[in-house]
Formats: C-alpha cells, sequence, structure tokens
C-alpha cells in the first residue's frame, strides 16, 4: 500500500485519492467474501432444515400412535364415540393414514348416531350403515320437534335390525318412541339391551287410559329374544303389562312429576318380573315426587332370581322393601334424594326386608340415611354374609361401629369399609376397630378358629371431621387406607406390603 508522502510539507493529492481507491477495492473485495460466506450459511442452514424435516418423519414413524395396531387405534375409536364424539370416524380419518386405515376398520362404524335434526341425517346414517359392513350395531335415535324424516330413517335402520346389539330412543315426547317401537316389527336375535328416554310428560296418569304407556314393548321384546336389559327415564312410572317378562335387568329413571304415585305400583311392577336379577330405580326429584303407602291389601312378591337392588328416592319410596322377598340379593343400596331422609319407619322397614328375606347380602351401601343408632345394631348382626359396608353422610356413632371388631364381632367376614362425610366416627374409633379384628385374626379365637373375623383389608376415609392426621398414620399400618384431601385423591398401602 502506497503511504503518504509529503513534499516540502504539502501532500500530495493525488497519491490521496489512490490510496482511498486501494481501500475501497479492499472493501468491496472484502464484501463479496462475506456475501459468499453468509451464501454457504444459508445453505449449511437449509441443509440443516432439511435433516431435521428428515428426522420429525422418522420420529412420526416411531410414534406410539403410530406403532398401534390398528385394531388398538379402532378401539380408542370407538370409546370416543361411546363417550359422545359422534363424528369420529369421519375425523380421524384425516390424521394420516395410518389412522385412516384404522378409521377404516367396519367397528369404529358400528355406534349409529341418528339426530333428526341435524344435518341430512338420513345419509348420514346410510353412510354408517354400510362402513359398519357386518358389525352389531348400537342404534341411538335423538328426536326432537321436527320427525317428518323419522319413518324412513326407522325404516332403513330397521332393514339391518338383525345385526341390533343395542337401542337407544331419546324423544321429547312418548308418541315418537311408540312409533319407533311399532315400526320396528322384524325381528331382532342380537337385541340385548334397550334404553328409552321421554324428555316431557307432566299428565296426571288415568288407571283407564294407555295414551301414556310404552305400547308395544312386549311384543317388541318377543321378536328380540336376547333382550335382557332395559332402561327407561320418563315422569310416569310403567303400568301393569307394560315391561316385557323376560327382562333380568331394569332401570327405571323418574326425574319430574307433578301427582302422587302409590307405593303399591312398584310392588305390582315388579310381581310381573319373575325373572328379574338386578332392579334400579331413581327419583332425583324428591319435593315433586310423592309416593304414598297403600301397602296393606298388597301380595308380597318373590324375587327368586334377584342380585341386585339400588334405589333412590325419598318419602315414602322405600316402604315397598318389606314387601318383597330377594333370598339371593348380594348387593343392596339405598340413596335418599333428599340431603337426608328422617323417617321413623325407614330402618324398621329395612329390618322387615332382611329377616323375611335372610339374603346373603355382601355389599351393603347407604347415603344420606339417618337411620337409629338401635337399628343399625339389629342390622350388624343380621348381616352374617357382608364384605362390604359404605356409609355415606351417616351419623353412626363409635360405640354401634365397635360392634364389629373383637372375637365375636358382626359381620365375621367384613374387609372393606368405606366412609364419607361421616360427621361422629372418631379415628380412633376406627383405629381400634381395625386393630381388634386384626389382632383377632392372627391370636384365631380359642372356641373355632375357623369362624374368627376377617381382618379389614381396605378402609376409605372421606371428609370424616373426627380422622386426625395421626389416626390416618396408624391405620396404614394396619390395612389399605384411601382418603381424600382438597379434591385429590391420595392412596398409602399398609407398611408391611411396601
Amino acid at each position: 500500500m502506497t503511504s503518504l508522502a509529503l513534499l516540502d510539507g504539502v501532500v500530495d493529492v493525488g497519491l490521496v485519492h489512490k490510496t482511498i481507491q486501494e481501500h475501497e477495492q479492499a472493501i468491496s473485495l472484502l464484501g463479496e467474501q462475506i456475501e459468499a460466506l453468509f451464501r454457504s450459511a444459508r445453505q449449511l442452514q437449509f441443509q440443516q432444515e432439511q435433516h431435521r424435516i428428515e428426522i420429525r418423519k422418522c420420529m412420526s414413524q416411531i410414534t406410539l400412535a403410530r406403532r398401534l395396531p390398528p385394531e388398538i387405534l379402532a378401539s380408542i375409536f370407538e370409546e370416543c364415540v361411546y363417550n359422545g364424539w359422534t363424528r369420529t370416524p369421519l375425523v380421524v380419518s384425516h390424521v394420516c393414514s395410518s389412522w385412516r386405515k384404522a378409521a377404516l376398520i367396519p367397528t369404529v362404524w358400528s355406534h349409529v348416531y341418528v339426530n333428526l335434526e341435524g344435518r341430512d341425517p338420513y345419509h348420514r346414517t346410510v353412510l354408517w350403515l354400510k362402513r359398519s359392513q357386518e358389525t352389531p350395531l348400537a342404534i341411538d335415535i335423538e328426536i326432537g320437534q321436527d320427525i317428518s324424516q323419522l319413518n324412513n330413517i326407522v325404516q332403513l335402520l330397521k332393514s339391518e335390525i338383525r345385526r341390533w346389539k343395542t337401542l337407544t330412543i331419546k324423544s321429547r315426547f312418548l308418541d315418537p318412541v311408540n312409533q319407533v317401537i311399532r315400526l320396528c316389527d322384524a325381528s331382532g336375535p342380537q337385541l340385548q339391551a334397550v334404553h328409552l328416554l321421554v324428555e316431557q310428560e307432566f299428565t296426571t296418569v288415568d288407571p283407564n287410559n294407555n295414551d301414556h304407556e310404552l305400547m308395544s314393548l312386549r311384543s317388541f321384546a318377543e321378536r328380540a329374544p336376547q333382550l335382557r336389559s332395559l332402561f327407561i327415564s320418563r315422569n310416569i312410572l310403567p303400568g301393569l303389562n307394560v315391561i316385557p317378562p323376560s327382562i333380568k335387568e331394569l332401570s327405571l329413571r323418574l326425574p319430574y312429576r307433578s301427582n302422587e304415585q302409590p307405593v303399591s305400583a312398584i310392588i305390582r311392577l315388579l310381581n310381573e318380573l319373575p325373572n328379574l336379577e338386578r332392579f334400579k330405580l331413581e327419583v332425583p326429584s324428591p319435593h315433586d315426587q310423592q309416593f304414598t303407602t297403600d301397602l296393606q291389601t298388597v301380595p308380597t312378591v318373590e324375587l327368586a332370581h334377584l342380585k341386585a337392588m339400588s334405589i333412590m328416592g325419598a318419602n315414602n319410596i322405600f316402604g315397598f322393601l318389606p314387601h318383597i322377598r330377594a333370598p339371593i340379593l348380594t348387593d343392596l343400596s339405598l340413596r335418599s334424594s333428599l340431603e337426608r331422609v328422617q323417617s321413623e319407619n325407614l330402618g324398621l322397614w329395612i329390618l322387615d326386608f332382611l329377616r323375611e328375606s335372610t339374603p346373603p347380602i355382601s355389599l351393603l351401601e347407604f347415603r344420606d340415611l339417618e337411620i337409629d343408632h338401635s337399628i343399625y345394631t339389629q342390622l350388624f348382626s343380621s348381616l352374617p354374609m357382608l364384605e362390604e359396608l359404605r356409609l355415606h353422610d351417616s351419623d353412626i356413632l363409635d360405640d354401634v361401629l365397635q360392634q364389629l371388631g373383637g372375637p365375636d364381632a358382626a359381620c365375621p367376614l367384613l374387609q372393606r369399609l368405606d366412609l364419607r362425610w361421616c360427621g361422629r366416627v372418631s379415628g380412633r374409633a376406627l383405629v381400634e376397630l381395625v386393630g381388634r379384628r386384626l389382632l383377632t385374626e392372627n391370636e384365631g379365637t380359642s372356641v373355632n378358629e375357623s369362624v374368627s373375623p376377617a381382618p379389614i383389608a381396605e378402609i376409605t376415609l372421606i371428609n370424616c371431621s373426627f380422622v386426625k392426621e395421626e389416626d390416618l398414620i396408624e391405620l396404614a399400618e394396619m390395612t389399605v387406607c384411601r382418603l381424600m384431601h382438597g379434591g385429590q385423591s391420595d392412596f398409602c398401602c399398609a407398611c408391611n406390603e411396601a
């Protein structure tokens, strides 16, 4: 590089300009080199991104969703459908090729949901029936105000009635339900369960008028030899000659009614069901569901096959219990739909039922029932086969609970206790109870070791005010202890099982 030259103290201007040009040329050359480096860097970054894309492609091939067999994916899609996402088959088929393959499995389309007020329900039903091929079908029909397409859709569904496994009809009014049942006049050899839900019924029942009944239900059941389960939700209790006698599992729900219903109607209904194995009755709106006791002339009903019974209601709904005989009943659940039922007769009704039927109850559940403590004592002595006791919102006393402990304990087979919102039982009483049964099990009895009470294998304590932390620690050392705190569940095992 040329240096600036001074001639007698005067700068050589030409030489300066030449020097500037040399610097500018150097800057331009360096700029070209920098741009070339930037281009190389961008090319390298592009190559990096291409490799990342390939990595993501490879990773997608080994994700759990891609590695799951189509059959497992299909079963997941089926669960989505049964949980209410009826468009699952259409949506998941657009995710990827493996999901599309799983979505083509016919069982994914086996839940045929028909909403008559939806978009083009007829052709939607055609698509579902076609894609389901020959798989058994769960038919779900929802009927609103518009019933213009009801006849055509029912005829379409009836063409595949040989594949029906379950039928659910949800309707605002009763007439469309009767219309569907009447139109289904073909044989359904695979049909096992029927669910009928009617929303709006507020009429007073006239015993001389059958306009409020499910008129064709019995003849429909005769064409379905496998039909054993029936669920009915409506505001009117079924009358005589309505429920098919072949039904083994019956669930009735009366969400709302404004007129009184005699308890004897329940007895007469059960009298027509000699094969009944499971019975559930729910009356969730107690202030509008009035039951009157009129059982003086009602005969006792023998339910020789009944194994499980669950009743939820209030007022006098439990008054029918002493009038039934269930000699093989194992599960009994009684629940109030009020915050708390206070009835002088409730405990006596339960005792009468147990004494007359002598059922081998292994699971007993009371919810929101206020029963006298003397009744509890008699109840425990009437339950020699009890294995699980559930008391929710009960004011059972420590002294009563202690009858379940010791060598002469009531309910010697009891292994599981579930206590929730029990406001008077103390943690110390529970510790003593579990400890006494555990001690009896370890030492046996001097008279006959084979009849020593079984130890408590599991105890659940949720929101019991007088159970303290130190009580829980002691209980956890002797048995499995379940508890809930702050809306979250917790689980702690016995120390000797750790």
